[in-house]
């Protein structure tokens, strides 16, 4: 027998190592194929086989899982692993090389390889003694012959234990891994065949960002020759995931990240839209408008809305049509006189930017819609819509003619996912999918477990947002979204509300900061401060910064700098970190909301103060949501009503009023 020496190339052990690159249960996979084939190449379950290719053909492939392969170059006296990946992936890229490797250009290194400790169900038993063939054994078989009749279908685990303990054991390892970990139950979400527009939706943390990019990956590889679109109306949050995705194991390159608002830069190039002359015409038609008449009542931040929220975003075209429509997501009622007075100030602010030559998104929304419907060709043949809850109507229409162009042409098959949790809305307004001409019968789906926070922390937030839904009733938004919890209930991990002396929140905070980073070993990109104003954003970093704790603002172009992750409440959607800390929360900061304008003796609708309300406690539960372990809220006074309910039960208070705050300032 001849002797087998087994060695890898540089690149192959970089790959299978470096787990940045892997999800977790990928990386064992091939770890344990890897180890499994040192101790027994023989093994069936392995199905070690030579590739096709000529007599200079050296690439024989080694069975990782049903998707996963390894490849080998088979040389002289020795075989080294050059490669891995997904099946399709791999066989491309040896029939570019025509299936040879030269290992003499390659650095090689000997192979040592150990068993990580993983769930038994990732684990494959040798069966027969242990055996390497001979060189000669091995050329005998016929190229594309495996040595032994191909093994069952791999059946993933299924069992709830099994699946617990592989996903406790994600979570408490590398944290950028579990960002990109699929469950095992959420597989098959991901290389579903869908005829048509599909939707998921599930409460926060169960998963539906991560399938999202997993999915992409999938209909990438689906359709090599097309380009397949990943969009949200969040620039950071696209951009951000954009860096997420390319950390996938051997991920497409014909797929693209882009928001809405920057795919409407790409097909118009009209006038641009000028933010401070749309703002400045708003409040100039306000002030030939509203005074004397029934608007006045009404805050002008919700007038705007409601004109660019529902009017331009639903693109309706007559005040006849305004007055018909069920204005999804609005709680306050609008009377028809109130209504026609609403459309008159949309038409006179219309006026007023046209002589201004200014443009707002909303317009430039809708001609992109009617653009992109009249191209030849559909420029994407898949997208993925994350966060599409808070998508207008238009915005959900542009997205449609990406892939269908013609309203009239049917959505293509894997052609549309929309991601959303309605419980989720940031944002005013809301639209029925058949409105969009976006079908989903018998392709929607509900995730039901959620993963991402330990148990404390989602029912905190669950307790303080409620159960109201700002959208009405209807069969697209019926409920409030729950989820059961996936781990273990620990007392210890109760989120806290601490209460410290007028002034002194990000004294604290800071204090709480260089805690965690010296105790429990978190670094600075797993640690986020969320507040609700961008004024407390500049104060927060401003202060954190003076005290030697480095911060990166999360902007609309993603994280500037490096340190904290400091944001607003809206930033915040789609991302994780392991802690996060919601300072600003006393009742006169938070919700800071009204339905009375600045005038005296005003009246406000109850209905338009619970609608604000109730979004600004939406925006709270989504920061708080972000947090995967540990989630302190800070207040310099006593907190709203809604905190306040959760206290006790699921939010443990810290009174340190009067109490002393150190002020070392270690760098961080």
């Amino acid at each position: 027998m001849d002797s087998v020496k087994l060695a890898m190339t540089r690149s192959f052990d970089l790959q299978i190592r470096h787990t940045r690159r892997l999800t977790p249960q990928d990386q064992a996979r091939f770890v344990t194929a890897v180890s499994q084939f040192n101790q027994d190449p023989a093994n069936p379950g392995l199905n070690f086989e030579k590739l096709d290719g000529g007599p200079k053909s050296n690439l024989w492939s080694l069975r990782a899982s049903q998707e996963l392969r390894i490849l080998l170059a088979v040389d002289d006296s020795q075989f080294v692993f050059v490669n891995a990946g997904h099946h399709d992936a791999m066989y491309d890229w040896a029939k570019r090389r025509d299936h040879y490797v030269d290992l003499a250009s390659e650095v090689l290194a000997d192979l040592q390889v150990t068993v990580p400790d993983i769930p038994l169900s990732l684990k494959r038993a040798s069966k027969g003694k242990p055996h390497h063939p001979s060189l000669a054994e091995l050329r005998e078989q016929e190229p594309g012959t495996p040595p032994y009749p191909p093994p069952a279908a791999e059946t993933p685990p299924t069992g709830p234990s099994l699946i617990q303990d592989l996903i406790w054991r994600v979570f408490r390892g590398d944290f950028e891994d579990w960002q990109l970990f699929l469950y095992p139950d959420q597989k098959p979400l991901v290389s579903r065949h869908w005829s048509g527009a599909a939707r998921i939706r599930g409460a926060a943390g169960t998963g539906k960002t991560v399938i999202g990019l997993h999915r992409l990956a999938e209909l990438a590889r689906r359709y090599p020759d097309d380009t397949v679109l990943f969009t949200s109306n969040s620039r950071s949050l696209a951009e951000l995931l954009e860096r997420r995705f390319r950390n996938l194991p051997m991920a497409p390159s014909n797929v693209e990240f882009a928001n809405i608002d920057r795919i409407v830069y790409k097909y118009d190039s009209w006038t641009p839209a000028h933010f401070s002359l749309v703002d400045q015409t708003f409040e100039a038609a306000c002030k030939e408008l509203v005074a004397g008449f029934l608007l006045e009542r009404i805050n002008p931040d919700y007038l705007k809305e409601e004109i660019e929220r529902v009017i331009k975003g639903n693109d309706l075209q007559s005040l006849d049509h305004y007055l018909s429509v069920e204005r999804i997501g609005r709680k306050r009622s609008l009377s028809q006189d109130l209504r026609k007075q609403v459309w008159e100030l949309y038409e006179l602010w219309a006026g007023k930017l046209s002589e201004r030559n200014a443009v707002t998104f909303a317009d430039k929304r809708i001609r992109v819609r009617d653009s992109v419907q009249k191209l030849a060709q559909a420029p994407y043949r898949c997208v993925v819509v994350d966060e599409a809850q808070d998508v207008t109507l238009v915005e959900l229409q542009l997205v449609r003619a990406l892939v269908a162009g013609d309203p009239q042409n049917p959505v293509p098959k894997d052609g549309i996912l929309i991601l959303d949790d309605p419980a989720q809305r940031i944002y005013p307004g809301g639209y029925r999918l058949g409105w969009a001409g976006v079908d989903i019968t018998g392709r929607a789906q509900v995730l039901r477990k959620n993963y991402r926070n330990v148990p404390a922390v989602y029912r905190a937030a669950k307790r303080i947002r409620g159960n109201e839904l700002v959208t009405m009733e209807h069969e697209d938004d019926k409920y409030i979204l729950d989820a059961e919890l996936g781990f273990p209930d620990r007392e210890d991990e109760k989120p806290i509300l601490a209460l410290v002396d007028r002034d002194g929140e990000f004294l604290y905070l800071g204090e709480k900061i260089r805690d965690i980073c010296a105790a429990e070993n978190y670094s600075t990109d797993e640690i986020a401060v969320f507040l609700k104003h961008n004024s407390q954003v500049y104060a927060s970093i401003s202060f954190l910064q003076s005290h030697g704790i480095s911060c990166a603002r999360l902007t609309r172009d993603g994280f500037a700098g490096d340190g904290i992750r400091v944001g607003t409440y809206d930033r915040a959607r789609g991302l994780e970190f392991r802690a996060v800390f919601l300072p600003c929360l006393g009742a006169t900061q938070f919700p800071d909301i009204s339905g009375e304008t600045d005038g005296e003796g005003q009246e406000f609708d109850p209905d338009q103060d619970l609608e604000s309300r109730q979004l600004e406690l939406d925006r709270l539960y989504v920061a708080m949501t972000r947090a995967r372990e540990l989630l302190l809220l800070i207040a310099d006074e006593e907190p709203c009503e809604e905190v306040r309910r959760a206290l006790g039960e699921e939010i443990i208070l810290r009174d340190l009023r009067g109490q002393p705050i150190a002020d070392s300032t270690p760098s961080l």
